[in-house]
């Protein structure tokens, strides 16, 4: 199985470097926009299934992705993005202002806290690598598109690549980013990160 990870366009949060979590903001304009080239870019690799977080931000990117493709968007709850509870909304001056002691370990080793009020990127993971088991067991072969945030893409690559969780802030993905990885008998293997060429010429 060829595993296409993308990440959904921008919202307003986005744009206003504030952290986005379970807050059900959806894409602006010009995340319509990057959706509809990632939707370009996807339909050259045919993708046989598409799943998606159930978030609005990624949901929409994922219906673009479908109406484009022609396949239908299945939501999965254990794609959504992680729960930063009390972070939610907040800018990076803020957060550092109100939970300066959580930043600090945060940034030292992201796999040992849990977000105040929320959950840790340890749960994230599993809860959709759980995910990641189903679709292999439904489509062993061919290609499959998953749209899903950063935390919970970025704790999925680090899975399939091997690398532990404290590598998780080494690692990026933009908005409207396209990954793809390799998944043959238990062995996975990157082979496109982090994409968004299909983006040039937005302003």
């Amino acid at each position: 199985m060829n595993l296409i990870l993308v990440r959904h366009g921008e919202t307003r949060y986005n744009l206003e470097g504030r952290a986005i979590g379970l807050n059900p903001v959806e894409l602006d304009a010009k995340g319509r926009q990057q959706a509809k080239r990632a939707a370009e870019a996807l339909a050259s690799l045919a993708p046989v299934a598409l799943y998606t977080s159930p978030l609005p931000r990624a949901l929409e990117t994922a219906t673009i992705i479908s109406q484009r493709l022609g396949i239908e968007a299945c939501p999965r709850d254990n794609l959504r993005e992680a729960n930063i509870g009390l972070l939610d909304g907040l800018t990076q001056d803020e957060m550092w202002q109100q939970y300066p002691d959580f930043m600090q370990t945060w940034y030292q080793d992201a796999s040992t806290v849990v977000m105040p009020g929320g959950e840790s990127i340890l749960q994230v993971q599993e809860r959709a690598w759980n995910t990641i088991e189903e679709i292999k067991d439904r489509h062993p072969d061919g290609n499959v598109a998953v749209v899903s945030h950063s935390f919970t893409l970025l704790g999925l690559v680090c899975k399939l690549l091997g690398m532990p969780l404290s590598n998780f802030h080494r690692l990026r993905l933009n908005l409207a980013s396209i990954t793809q990885v390799e998944i043959n008998q238990e062995k996975a293997t990157l082979v496109r990160y982090n994409d968004q060429c299909h983006l040039d010429g937005l302003p």
